[in-house]
């Protein structure tokens, strides 16, 4: 129970009221060696109340400056002169000044602290807990390097896998290797240090890729882990109709056989004379085995009323169709496909478009939009150009989704050796058109951390453990809410085992990317400046006395009291 501090103070003047009034009495009732023993108990309580409320004093307040990684020489020469002072482990900080483990032991060591002066990088990852009470400055250093980066964890094969971020001076230039060292994608950062690049994926598994931050000399300012967790794709099954075989469906029939999609397919060649392949039939039973059906204007207008009724019904039921457009869409097929959302528009030409911007392409090159526009409610961009204007998109249509493309020569990518980009862009309107299915949850992969750094896994099983990089198996602890703390030792691939599941995880070495490191410290500890406390601290600080002398006094006088007890006995 905590007494306010009004009732302590009533407590406190009832006690001694009452202790005055007993030792008056003692005092005219006896003499001599009486009245002393009555000022000694009356002493002996005074202290025991001393004891548990100990008495405040008023004392300067003191600010503490504290030197932490990154502090460059300019902020060491500008506080030398300052006391007190201490430097954090790694942090570059002149002989004469007191190093500590860590915060809370400078705090030990400093109890009138009431404010804290953080000089370099930020405080490190064990020390960002602080009081909120405290009182909290931050003269950070320039940031250096890579200091930001984003990347997806996991990515499906044959995709094309983006890598974005912000360079601090003095990197220039970005740079990205495959897990065999080969550069895969290199771009100058603009003016405000962002950067995008991009890779193809190619095997299934954990892959560790590497971004280089280059200066503008070719020199390498820092190098980061970008680790992604590859999986493969479900094999999926589909039927394209198109009135005409062109260049375009030409290259996604390549790349459907490479990516492992079943495809039956049917494409006009004159009046009575058809391309086949596989079965292409649109009837119901063969339209709940597919995942999605990809048809141009042409062949929708030679479809019979049972096959776009049944194409219509299977979309409602969850599969995915795609409606590309080549040409002017004729009046009849424009009024069919209104029923889906979609209201088109034909232009007296097609049109030229860029996908520099979409496709991350460095080098400007130009494509051919079909002569038609859709607009219509409800719709999702796929796929838009450096103009704004939407290439492709979707919308969902009962348990199904319905969507449009209009990029007429997106097989020019592959021409121009960009066939890993062709690729992303056929698998991203795939997955996004197929059918759906249920997928089984998996537990969450943590951000890559740093070696000996606290690392939390969540969404753990009865039995958790992490297997190292060398074979260790490491048990882990878990809370009531399904995660456990693990603080790795050795950089690389580790596995996380949780009931049937492994899932890899990456753990970077103390070494690698130093900006981004330093970039994290410095957003936690900006997040906790609270400046304004200053004022409220005022120049002074209450401190209560130490407990220490008080016992002993105490000690002593009860001592005394039960030596004379026994001497009269």
């Amino acid at each position: 129970m905590t007494l306010a501090p009004a009732m302590m103070t009533n407590i406190a003047i009832a006690a001694a009221a009452a202790l005055t009034l007993s030792t008056a009495w003692a005092l005219w009732r006896r003499r001599g060696e009486g009245a002393w023993v009555a000022l000694l108990q009356l002493l002996s309580v005074l202290l025991f109340f001393a004891l548990l409320f100990p008495p405040h004093l008023q004392v300067p307040a003191a600010t503490l400056t504290v030197l932490t990684p990154g502090a460059t020489p300019a902020q060491l020469q500008a506080v030398s002169g300052l006391r007190p002072i201490v430097a954090l482990p790694d942090a570059a900080a002149p002989q004469t000044v007191e190093r500590v483990a860590d915060v809370a032991s400078a705090l030990r060591r400093y109890p009138e602290t009431t404010a804290l002066q953080i000089i370099g990088g930020g405080l490190p990852l064990r020390d960002q807990a602080l009081n909120p009470k405290l009182a909290l400055g931050f003269d950070a250093a320039p940031e250096r390097g890579l200091v930001e980066l984003a990347a997806p964890a996991r990515a499906t094969l044959g995709g094309q896998w983006p890598v974005t971020g912000r360079l601090a001076p003095p990197a220039v230039r970005a740079e990205l290797r495959d897990p065999a060292g080969l550069v895969v994608d290199a771009v100058a950062a603009t003016n405000s240090g962002a950067f995008q690049l991009s890779a193809p994926l190619r095997a299934v598994g954990p892959a560790r890729f590497e971004l280089r931050a280059l200066a503008a000399d070719g020199s390498v300012v820092e190098s980061a882990s970008v680790p992604v967790l590859i999986e493969a794709g479900e094999r999926l099954s589909a039927v394209a109709r198109l009135g005409a075989p062109d260049p375009e469906f030409k290259y996604w029939r390549r790349w459907a056989a490479d990516a492992g999609v079943t495809l039956g397919f049917l494409a006009g060649i004159s009046e009575g004379v058809a391309l086949r392949d596989g079965d292409a039939a649109l009837d119901p039973t063969h339209l709940t085995q597919l995942d999605f059906v990809v048809i141009d204007e042409r062949a929708w207008a030679v479809l019979t009323p049972a096959e776009k009724a049944a194409l219509t019904a299977a979309v409602q039921n969850g599969l995915g169709l795609l409606l590309r457009i080549n040409g002017p869409v004729p009046p009849e097929v424009a009024a069919d496909w209104q029923a889906f959302g979609l209201n088109t528009m034909n232009l007296d030409a097609p049109q030229t478009v860029a996908l520099d911007r979409r496709t991350g392409l460095h080098e400007r090159a130009e494509f051919t939009a079909a002569p038609a526009t859709v607009d219509g409610p409800g719709f999702t961009p796929l796929l838009q150009a450096d103009d704004g204007s939407t290439l492709a998109a979707w919308r969902a249509l009962g348990a199904g989704r319905v969507g449009y493309w209009r990029l007429l020569d997106s097989y020019r990518l592959t021409l121009a050796g960009e066939s890993a980009r062709y690729g992303a862009l056929a698998a991203q309107w795939a997955s996004a058109l197929s059918r759906s299915r249920p997928q089984a949850p998996q537990p969450q992969l943590p951000v890559p951390g740093w070696v000996d750094e606290r690392t939390v896994l969540c969404g753990l099983g009865d039995a958790a453990g992490v297997v190292t990089p060398n074979g260790t198996d490491i048990p882990l602890t878990r809370t009531s809410t399904g995660c456990a703390a693990y603080w790795p030792a050795e950089s690389g691939w580790h596995h996380l085992q949780t009931g049937a599941d492994t899932l890899p995880f990456y753990i970077r070495a103390s070494t690698d990317a130093p900006g981004l490191h330093a970039a994290r410290d410095h957003a936690a500890t900006q997040a906790q400046v609270n400046p304004a406390l200053r004022a409220n601290n005022g120049p002074t600080r209450p401190l209560p006395l130490p407990r220490a002398p008080l016992f002993i006094a105490w000690l002593l006088i009860v001592a005394g009291l039960w030596w004379r007890e026994r001497r009269s006995l």
